[in-house]
């Protein structure tokens, strides 16, 4: 007879993994070089350089969060020099931001980063491990 874990306690499995992997992403979030970042600005440069420019409204939803709240990102960033923010001149209404050169740099390090943390968490699964681990963070990513 195969012993089952029950639903509650892979439950306290899975939050004690998550809480260790949790510490590498917390550390990741230090390396912005000299200018300090919170998580949302972050993930907003993130959104603006996968999509090279985007109006505040496709911002806003891209991160599932407020217009005004992706207003108050983008104003820290704008102090920070890092997106720029430009209006359309047929119409006012309309307000696009993208990347400065700085805000790339900053965004490609980062990025790199990333994929180094990546690596290091994979590296020691087998290439089906690697596809089975895969596969199960994508269908949790999209039923979320």
């Amino acid at each position: 007879m195969v012993n089952r874990m029950t639903t509650e306690e892979n439950t306290t499995r899975m939050i004690e993994a998550s809480d260790k992997i949790r510490k590498v992403f917390v550390s990741m979030e230090g390396f912005t070089g000299d200018i300090s970042l919170s998580k949302p600005e972050l993930l907003t440069l993130e959104s603006v350089s996968e999509h090279k420019e985007l109006t505040m409204s496709k911002l806003a939803k891209s991160l599932d969060i407020g217009f005004s709240t992706a207003t108050n990102i983008i104003d820290r960033l704008i102090k920070k020099k890092l997106v720029v923010r430009e209006r359309n001149h047929g119409d006012r209404r309309v307000v696009k931001v993208f990347l400065s050169k700085e805000g790339e740099k900053i965004i490609s390090s980062y990025q790199e980063q990333k994929k180094i943390y990546f690596k290091k968490m994979i590296e020691f699964l087998t290439e089906d491990e690697q596809e089975s681990f895969i596969l199960i963070l994508e269908k949790i990513a999209n039923k979320m």
